[in-house]
């Protein structure tokens, strides 16, 4: 067990961090084994090998699928290659369900067992696409607690482990136990952008988020604004936009940054349950091509996009989706919770609520016991 050989796939920032903090609790625990990876950064630091970068991997929206979809099929191929030839001990694919689906068959004819971490929501949107975690997948390990049952009711050996980022929240919150919130007094009221990991959801957002601080700077309500880079996309990328609407680029932790702000505007995904952990009164924000959101509503089973408001179980965070995600609806939401003091404490109060939903820490270690269990040596 101590050397088997497990094949990850990653394919955007924060699947490649989930990765990353399962493979180093796996080392933890005496695992000395290889792990080569199709994956990003944060893999390579935690020791994988990579055999691809997960840039390709990292699109939403049938647009953007169209336009790399001769790389992705080749990456696609060429995973499978890697299966075949070398035959890992186990596949572990993370998130990333349009690409990793499609690897699940391969790898059960092949013998290799599958453990699925960070589950495909199926329970949103496309629930036929469980039948194929049923059929392959050995064990799920899930994030929220509500997706244990909704897995097993439909037979999938579904394990909840907790969620790594409610983890990291509280390890902050415990390093800092006098951090306080940023005032007025000590730098100016802030506020914070967080248009999405991908280059493709920046450049939808950004100029729709900075269109947003122009607006209200034009009504009076001048906030320090950031925007927080995300890992792989410099700072000349960001340039168009932020220069010209004077918004800051910053690259320290999301938790740090949404604690010292007045308001967050983020796109719906990992970075908008960051700031919602951190206690930042939020607005959630998503758009995407006409025709993906045409099937989408199509296909979305669930009241809530945001990961709070998922979590929490109502709908705490406002969203604005596609044509809402608009400057002047921003800017008006925006002016909703500043003008309004006892509005965004209350959110603050709901949102602390997070937490407990989650049970105890340790979710990185009971993946990563679940992941050795599983690790076998193969024959030969």
């Amino acid at each position: 067990m101590a050397h088997a050989r497990l094949l990850t796939v990653a394919g955007e920032a924060s699947s490649d961090a989930h990765a990353a903090g399962l493979l180093e609790a796996l080392r933890d625990r005496g695992w000395r084994g290889e792990c080569v990876a199709v994956g990003g950064p944060a893999l390579a630091a935690a020791g994988a090998r990579l055999i691809a970068d997960q840039s390709d991997l990292a699109v939403v929206g049938l647009s953007e699928v169209c336009g790399r979809l001769p790389r992705i099929l080749r990456l696609l191929g060429r995973v499978r290659d890697e299966i075949a030839r070398r035959p890992p001990d186990l596949f572990l694919p993370v998130d990333t369900p349009e690409f990793n689906l499609r690897l699940l068959p391969h790898a059960a004819r092949r013998g290799v067992p599958v453990v699925y971490f960070v589950a495909p929501q199926t329970w949103a949107w496309r629930p036929r696409r469980t039948r194929i975690l049923r059929r392959h997948a050995r064990e799920l390990l899930v994030l929220f607690p509500f997706e244990e049952p909704w897995f097993r009711e439909r037979g999938v050996a579904a394990t909840y482990v907790g969620h790594p980022l409610v983890d990291a929240a509280r390890a902050w919150r415990a390093q800092r136990p006098r951090r306080g919130r940023q005032t007025p007094e000590e730098s100016g009221p802030a506020g914070l952008l967080l248009p999405g990991s991908r280059s493709g959801e920046v450049r939808r957002h950004l100029p729709v988020l900075a269109a947003a601080v122009e607006l209200l700077r034009r009504r009076g309500l001048d906030l320090r604004w950031r925007v927080r880079a995300a890992p792989g996309l410099d700072d000349d990328f960001y340039a168009p936009w932020t220069l010209s609407a004077g918004i800051e680029l910053r690259r320290e932790p999301i938790l740090e940054l949404a604690a010292g702000s007045a308001v967050t505007v983020a796109a719906s995904g990992t970075a908008s349950f960051e700031a919602a952990l951190a206690g930042s009164p939020l607005i959630v924000v998503y758009r995407v091509s006409p025709l993906t959101w045409l099937l989408a509503r199509r296909m979305v089973r669930v009241p809530h996009v945001a990961m709070a408001n998922l979590a929490l179980g109502r709908g705490v965070v406002p969203e604005l989706l596609q044509d809402d995600c608009a400057p002047a609806r921003i800017a008006g939401e925006i002016e909703g919770l500043l003008g309004d003091p006892a509005r965004a404490e209350r959110m603050r109060a709901e949102l602390a609520g997070l937490d407990a939903r989650f049970g105890p820490s340790g979710a990185l270690a009971r993946a990563a016991e679940r992941v050795q269990a599983h690790l076998e040596p193969r024959g030969g």
